[in-house]
């Protein structure tokens, strides 16, 4: 379960290496208020957050697979005894989806956005395929779909978890995740410090929508990156952004 994934042409290990990271294991830390980031070493680096709210625990991305889920819901454990009861699908991507079924097992529900959970019945056993290609050792897991589908954005724990859609980027249908006690964004695979896999972006509107979060007047103090280092504050975006303008001008000037 410790293989790496190539981000940006560069081997994942040395970012990981870097940054002090271990590969393998699962940590959760205390960010701020309610909210906990969850780091999963396994695979690629992939991050998580975790709500713990009044009476009960959102989860949101539900890590790699069933294995790596029991081992979050074990740290979830040592920190509250309040019972997990929703696990958020950001997009249906292995790492943010591939532990549904454990979930399932303790009594959480799945809940997403209805595109998320038409991608993932259209399109589960190829990203799984995809996700095998690098990782020979990722399982073939069955699709385990959302027990709760969203027509589109929707809120959890009294308006204190907000998940929203703005538009296409790192895949059509990624929502990010707001806090507003709290100020911090869960930015999915939308948002990280490097490119990252651009196997299903959508390069030309992934700016649009990068713009439309800087415009829509959330008041943002940190954004949870969904891969490699976690913490970063609101800057994130326009790094982001430039990002993808340097990737477009180098696409421009490759030979056709």
């Amino acid at each position: 379960m410790r293989k790496l994934f190539k981000f940006g042409g560069a081997l994942l290990g040395v970012a990981l290496a870097a940054s002090g990271w271990a590969a393998g294991g699962i940590s959760l830390k205390h960010v701020k208020g309610g909210v906990y980031l969850a780091e999963d070493g396994y695979f690629a680096k992939e991050n998580s957050a975790v709500y713990v709210g009044a009476k009960h625990v959102t989860v949101v991305g539900a890590t790699w697979t069933p294995d790596t889920a029991r081992e979050l819901a074990d740290k979830i454990r040592a920190v509250t005894g309040k019972p997990i009861t929703e696990v958020i699908n950001p997009n249906y991507h292995t790492d943010r989806a591939g532990g549904n079924a454990y979930w399932k097992s303790i009594g959480a529900r799945i809940v997403s956005t209805r595109q998320t959970a038409e991608a993932m019945r259209r399109g589960w056993n190829d990203i799984v395929a995809f996700t095998r290609q690098s990782f020979p050792d990722y399982p073939a897991l069955p699709a385990s779909l959302p027990d709760r589908e969203y027509p589109g954005d929707f809120e959890l724990q009294g308006g204190r978890v907000k998940a929203f859609h703005l538009g296409a980027a790192h895949t059509r249908d990624g929502i990010f995740v707001y806090f507003p006690e709290e100020k911090v964004l869960y930015g999915n695979c939308i948002l990280k410090r490097e490119l990252g896999n651009l196997h299903e972006a959508d390069l030309a509107e992934y700016p649009k929508t990068l713009d439309r979060l800087e415009q829509s007047g959330l008041d943002i103090d940190t954004i949870i990156a969904g891969h490699l280092d976690a913490l970063h504050g609101p800057e994130l975006i326009g790094h982001y952004r430039q990002l993808l303008r340097r990737e477009a001008s180098a696409g421009a000037a490759r030979p056709r």
